[in-house]
């Protein structure tokens, strides 16, 4: 059931927001960087990935919950996200990316993507 929350949750993060050549969605998360969304929290609220790297975003609260990035250079938007469910997302530029929730937006984390 996992596997199907997460894929749908990709094709919605797809339809929802788009495409750019700066970030790539992808059905299954892989061994990386995890953010958990905690307590209506990013934990941890910095991380740092090598470009190219990929990052995943786990809800691990009741709820859903939104991620995105309005950062200039990176933005994205993995539309719903289903409790229990994990997305992960690729970052292929250097720089520093704001994430946040559209649901709850007092959830900010900073994503700082290194060559």
């Amino acid at each position: 059931m996992r596997k199907v929350t997460v894929t749908l949750a990709a094709l919605l993060g797809l339809a929802l927001g788009g495409a750019s050549g700066l970030y790539a969605h992808l059905a299954e998360a892989q061994a990386g960087t995890v953010i958990v969304q905690q307590g209506i929290a990013f934990k941890p609220g910095k991380a740092t990935v090598k470009a190219g790297g990929q990052i995943t975003f786990r809800n691990e609260d009741p709820f859903g919950h939104n991620v995105y990035s309005p950062s200039k250079g990176g933005i994205f938007d993995i539309g719903l996200q289903a409790p229990d469910s994990e997305t992960a997302v690729a970052f292929k530029e250097p720089g520093e990316y704001i994430i946040q929730c559209r649901i709850h937006p007092k959830m900010r984390a900073v994503i700082t993507v290194t060559q």
